[in-house]
């Protein structure tokens, strides 16, 4: 069992992912790991695997190279949650080589030999490797996933948008055990994951836990966690869970899931920036504060994908996302009782 011990702030900014590049790997892993008979990877693969192009081999033999998974650096930290798999994939080309080495040493037996084959090649072959890697990925994608990327994307915008409204009614705890039966959270603030025979424990230090929604995984979790990247768990996505029957005038202040999962100050400024799209000096009007602290809050729930910023001339003004709407679909202004 694996424990992940939160802190005030890692609660804060946990945050839900939508990574391209954890779906192609996913898709194509033939290990078992995390596919099974019947699956929704098994099921794309039968109908892609003919289009497959002569340039992902290398990229699927890296992908499948240790039943065990992938090595670390094949998954981007990035700080981007709405992110493009050409972000994921210059990430990718950005690694060093040290990092290659120790990321691929894992998958030997301590002196460097027995690595498979084709993470030995990938050690040797350097930055020449990584872009044979990276290029490969680009070419299954656009033969193989991007006709289907869009309808993939919707399904895991909509398993989000519902763990959101978990969250705002239960807290991030309770979405947190909510998302398998193998992550269970305890009320002292430790996530604690059951990964086969794996154990330990790791501080999340203030950087919160990358949500990983993946469309072909289905039956199991993935973990990466440790003290110099971004600690992230990969989870299938769920049916959509249903919205509580209680309206706002039967909840109490004290009651107020968005005030709950968010802070007071933040689950106003979203309330406040669903009015309309604003300027940050609009929003710091409507809100009665300074506009640096009206910046700093529009930036954690941007981090959260609840608003989305753009650029007009010398403002920046913001939006509600999606999920941001749908949050507050389940979450309007409390009502004082009559």
């Amino acid at each position: 069992m694996i424990a992940l011990r939160f802190g005030v702030a890692d609660l804060a900014r946990t945050r839900f992912v939508i990574s391209p590049f954890d779906h192609l790997m996913a898709g194509s892993a033939r290990s078992g790991v995390h596919q099974g008979s019947g699956s929704r990877g098994e099921r794309w693969w039968r109908d892609v695997r003919r289009h497959v192009p002569h340039r992902a081999v290398r990229f699927l033999e890296v992908v499948n190279a240790s039943p065990i998974g992938v090595p670390d650096f094949l998954v981007a930290d990035l700080d981007d949650v709405r992110r493009q798999l050409t972000d994921e994939l210059d990430a990718l080309l950005s690694v060093p080589q040290q990092a290659v080495e120790e990321g691929v040493a894992m998958f030997g037996d301590g002196d460097g030999a027995g690595l498979p084959a084709a993470l030995a090649r990938l050690r040797e072959d350097g930055s020449r490797g990584l872009l044979e890697v990276a290029d490969g990925a680009w070419a299954l994608f656009r033969a193989c996933l991007a006709p289907d990327w869009p309808d993939i994307r919707r399904a895991l915008e909509a398993d989000i948008a519902a763990r959101a409204r978990t969250a705002a009614r239960s807290g991030i705890g309770g979405m947190l055990d909510s998302l398998h039966p193998n992550a269970v959270w305890r009320d002292e603030g430790v996530l604690e994951c059951t990964l086969g025979d794996l154990e330990g424990s790791f501080e999340l230090g203030g950087r919160g836990l990358e949500l990983r929604p993946n469309y072909f995984v289905q039956r199991s979790i993935s973990l990466l966690a440790g003290p110099d990247r971004q600690s992230l768990l990969l989870h299938p996505i769920a049916a959509p869970v249903a919205a509580p029957a209680a309206g706002p005038a039967t909840r109490s202040p004290a009651a107020d899931g968005l005030a709950a999962v968010l802070g007071p100050a933040r689950a106003r400024v979203l309330r406040a920036v669903a009015g309309s799209d604003c300027s940050t000096t609009e929003l710091a009007r409507r809100l009665g504060v300074t506009p640096p602290s009206a910046s700093a809050h529009a930036a954690a729930l941007r981090t959260a994908g609840l608003i989305a910023t753009r650029r007009e001339g010398r403002q920046v003004r913001h939006t509600l996302t999606d999920v941001g709407h749908d949050l507050l679909l389940d979450n309007p202004p409390l009502r004082p009782a009559a």
